[in-house]
């Protein structure tokens, strides 16, 4: 029962967190709403673990929250690929402002 006490409490902050964003336009609408949803599924799970039995009957895995941690690894592992995808494109991109603004002060003298 604690468990279920405390990722109730962290989904309620990490909500709140994504909120904020949302206010202070960090977030767009489909942000805030993807999070909360995806917050709201963790709480789910907590509060009803045998409903992962079903993701693990689909994937094939014994016990739901086999299948919860399988899932959640692979969307981890997407996740930091897609940030180093990003990250490689704006490393790329501030080179190129870099080099484009130390031609532009080299051709200005």
């Amino acid at each position: 029962m604690l468990i279920k006490l405390l990722v109730t409490f962290f989904v309620t902050f990490a909500i709140s967190r994504a909120v904020l964003r949302y206010r202070d336009k960090q977030f767009g609408l489909f942000a805030l709403i993807f999070w909360t949803f995806m917050w709201l599924v963790v709480v789910f799970f907590a509060w009803l673990p045998k409903a992962s039995d079903v993701i693990a009957r689909i994937i094939g895995v014994g016990r739901g929250v086999d299948a919860l941690v399988y899932v959640s690894v692979v969307a981890l592992f997407y996740a930091v690929f897609r940030i180093y995808v990003k990250l490689e494109f704006i490393e790329h991109e501030i080179t190129s402002l870099v080099r484009n603004l130390a031609v532009k002060r080299n051709e200005s003298k």
